[in-house]
C-alpha cells in the first residue's frame, strides 16, 4: 500500500499544531531541505521566508540547524506562509525536489547537524541575529 505524500505539489498543507504543523515536524522538514540543498551542490544554502511566524520560523530553525542562513525576503529557496490556505508553498524547488527531500526525511539514517559557528544565522533587514 503506499502512503500519501507529505507534499501536495509545491505545498505542505496542515493546521498550526497538527502534523505536519508541529514544531518538531517542521524541524526536521527544515533539516531534510537543508541537507538536500546542500548535496545539491550549494555550499551555503539560504531560505527566504516571507514572515515569521510558528510555521516559518520551526522549519527556519530545523534550517539552520542544518548549517543554512534564513532571510526574511529572498534566498535559494523561498517558503511563503499563507494563512487563509494553512498552507507552506514552496518556491525554487521542482516537485522531484519535494520528493528528494521527504526520502531524507523518512529514511532510516540520521540526518547530521551542524555544531558551533556552523549552525546558520538568521537575518532580519540585513542585521545577524
Amino acid at each position: 500500500m503506499l502512503s500519501k505524500s507529505l507534499f501536495d505539489g509545491k505545498k505542505l498543507y496542515g493546521n498550526l499544531g497538527d502534523y505536519p504543523f508541529t514544531a518538531e515536524s517542521l524541524f526536521r522538514i527544515g533539516l531534510a531541505l537543508c541537507t538536500y540543498l546542500v548535496i545539491k551542490g550549494e555550499e551555503k544554502p539560504t531560505l527566504g521566508v516571507n514572515v515569521l511566524n510558528f510555521a516559518t520560523m520551526s522549519l527556519a530553525v530545523g534550517f539552520m540547524a542544518g548549517g543554512g542562513d534564513v532571510v526574511v525576503g529572498e534566498g535559494n529557496v523561498s517558503v511563503i506562509h499563507r494563512e487563509e490556505e494553512n498552507a507552506l508553498i514552496f518556491e525554487g524547488l521542482d516537485e522531484i525536489d519535494l520528493k528528494k527531500i521527504e526520502s531524507i526525511l523518512f529514511s532510516r539514517y540520521h540526518i547530521p547537524r551542524k555544531r558551533g559557528k556552523e549552525v546558520g544565522k538568521l537575518w532580519i533587514q540585513e542585521n545577524k541575529l
